[in-house]
């Protein structure tokens, strides 16, 4: 793979076009990786969040798979990552078109296509979602903790934490500020729940966020409540690299 250079996944159970889509991106100056259909797309993700191989920053996808469809891999991937999607498929009717955008895709564009346009596009949309090319992800960081919010994946001490959607919300919260109290309507909010408050939720999910930690061998004390108030995840640069097996 070229540094820096953006990583494109092609989801078509069109060997041709899979071939010369990633043919064409290629020679545009970006890295690709392939999947035949939605169920190996999925598993390429999945492997990527846990660290097993670099996390795509852009997906093309095709809308008709066999397996699990454009659509249904698209509802997949919103459940637990931002990555953009641009939805690349003959199926050119507008309440199809809808449906794309409403499941979360970031554009759409029917086969027959130019592939000068299909790489404007991928730069639009890169440009748009501030995963351009050579850009790092926004990873947050305290001590041995790190929590990349763009791609939906933390890690403690280097190994990937299997956190449920919600969970991750919650983490990425606190870990916006190492140290400080997260009230519990901001991580309400980051919880997507502002409309219907529920602070007994809120306790549920710090109290499953807890466990994963204490699962990876984080002091579960390290995130602590502030009654009437909200939580806090203390600083954890104590946690130096000299302290890591």
């Amino acid at each position: 793979m070229t540094p820096d250079a953006p990583l494109i996944l092609i989801a078509d159970d069109e060997s041709k076009i899979r071939r010369l889509t990633a043919k064409g991106l290629e020679r545009a100056g970006f890295d690709t990786i392939s999947a035949a259909d939605g169920l190996e797309a999925m598993k390429l993700l999945e492997r990527a969040a846990e660290g097993h191989a670099p996390f795509p920053n852009l997906l093309v996808l095709d809308l008709m798979m066999p397996g699990l469809s454009g659509l249904e891999l698209l509802a997949r991937i919103r459940e637990r990552w931002k990555t953009p999607v641009i939805m690349l498929t003959a199926r050119d009717e507008p309440p199809v078109k809808m449906s794309a955008f409403r499941e979360g895709a970031d554009d759409y564009l029917t086969k027959p296509f130019l592939m000068e346009e299909l790489e404007a596009r991928i730069r639009a949309v890169l440009r748009r979602t501030n995963a351009s090319a050579g850009s790092k992800s926004r990873v947050l960081r305290s001590g041995p903790l790190t929590v990349d919010p763009d791609r939906w994946t933390a890690a403690w001490r280097g190994e990937p934490l299997k956190l449920a959607k919600r969970e991750f919300q919650l983490l990425a919260a606190l870990m916006a500020r190492p140290g400080a109290v997260a009230t519990h309507e901001a991580l309400l909010r980051a919880m997507g729940a502002e409309d219907a408050p529920d602070l007994n939720a809120l306790r549920v999910g710090i109290a499953r966020l807890r466990k994963r930690l204490a699962e990876a061998g984080m002091d579960p004390a390290a995130l602590s409540s502030f009654s009437g108030v909200g939580y806090m995840l203390g600083d954890l640069a104590q946690w130096d690299e000299a302290e890591l097996p």
